[in-house]
């Protein structure tokens, strides 16, 4: 009969403590999503923001493209237009 009783009380021994470890693991593993999840939101602010600056340095040089375009059509339509007014 004591035997038996210490071995129960092995056995409950043995299950809390293999309780006891799979509850650090879990905290552990909780832990480290945490942290890869903090770095991934940190990541995709820097994508945001970069793809932000990108966004907006493209529409600057449209904006100065296009002002340059408008630059060289009128300069060749006047050109155009003084050769046809000395022809005339």
């Amino acid at each position: 009969m004591a035997e038996l009783k210490a071995q129960v009380e092995q056995a409950a021994h043995s299950l809390e403590k293999a309780v006891a470890d799979q509850s650090a693991r879990f905290e552990t593993t909780v832990a480290d999503l945490t942290k890869i999840q903090s770095k991934g939101i940190a990541q995709a602010q820097v994508l945001f923001e970069d793809v932000t600056r990108v966004a907006r340095e493209q529409i600057a040089f449209a904006e100065q493209l296009s002002g340059e375009w408008r630059k060289l059509w009128l300069a060749s339509a006047k050109s155009a237009g003084e050769l046809f007014a000395h022809k005339a």
